[in-house]
């Protein structure tokens, strides 16, 4: 069962894909650990019922349109056959099963070249009163009225900041930001939980950083609070910052994140001697 700050951010992106997943993607976006994946998930699994009803895939750089849509296939004989993509294939079953919501859910909606992945559905997800035919096979197809496509994305990876107006335009898009009540609710029910005065401290970071970088907080802050979630101890924040947060913030031949000398300054157990409770 999720924690109370999880459960509000599920209830919104559930409500979402009732009122606009007929004629919109749900775009779930925000920097790394934020509980974007977690939370897209199990509100894909509500709104469609069942886990049976529910497809995850992943886009990438070499994702294609012959992938997600139709594509030619060379089969065994040596005969060129076209084949239904993954979207394709989730849309028949929706159509099949006209009485419950199929949900269709991306992750890293904008690391494929999406004009050329999408193609006409960018029109079609839209208005599913009109059909389309497919590119190889000539198949006419709609739509159907109760899939949802749900995605997630980086609003500030260089892919995303191309993301073009035809696109955007069919986004409905929910802002998955650092949220230090989740943090706080995923710190207490670690086993033994985690002492108050350290996750405090882990919750001040990011509320330091909304005041020393207000325009820029909620476009550039590097990570979220799911950064946290394998903490056992406070032994364990050193490691964290050494293997991964400083890692994050001082990339090798570019410049420091916007944020690093705040967070760094922020975060005590740069030092591996440095504890709050002894």
């Amino acid at each position: 069962m999720p924690n109370a700050a999880t459960e509000k951010k599920v209830d919104e992106v559930v409500a979402a894909c009732a009122r606009y997943g007929a004629t919109s993607i749900i775009a779930l976006a925000g920097p790394p650990a934020t509980g974007k994946s977690h939370v897209a998930l199990i509100a894909a699994q509500r709104h469609a019922g069942l886990p049976s009803r529910v497809r995850e895939i992943q886009f990438h750089q070499s994702f294609t349109y012959e992938e997600f849509v139709e594509g030619l296939r060379i089969d065994s004989s040596g005969a060129v056959n076209h084949k239904a993509g993954v979207f394709l294939e989730v849309n028949d079953d929706a159509t099949a099963d006209p009485e419950h919501n199929h949900v269709l859910l991306i992750e890293e909606l904008t690391r494929a070249n999406l004009g050329a992945v999408l193609g006409e559905l960018l029109t079609y997800v839209e208005h599913r009163e009109r059909s389309f035919r497919t590119l190889f096979g000539g198949t006419s197809v709609t739509v159907a009225p109760r899939l949802t496509i749900l995605a997630t994305f980086n609003p500030v990876d260089r892919s995303a900041l191309n993301i073009d107006a035809a696109l955007l335009r069919r986004l409905r898009i929910i802002d998955f930001l650092p949220d230090s009540g989740q943090l706080a609710d995923m710190l207490a029910a670690k086993n033994p939980p985690l002492p108050q005065i350290v996750v405090e401290r882990l919750m001040s970071i990011f509320t330091i950083c909304k005041e020393k970088h207000p325009k820029e907080y909620d476009t550039m802050v590097p990570f979220g609070h799911g950064v946290f979630s394998e903490i056992a101890s406070e032994a364990d924040l050193y490691p964290l910052w050494e293997q991964r947060l400083r890692r994050m913030l001082y990339r090798p031949l570019q410049d420091p994140h916007t944020f690093a000398s705040t967070i760094e300054a922020a975060y005590p157990w740069t030092d591996p001697n440095f504890r709050l409770v002894p």
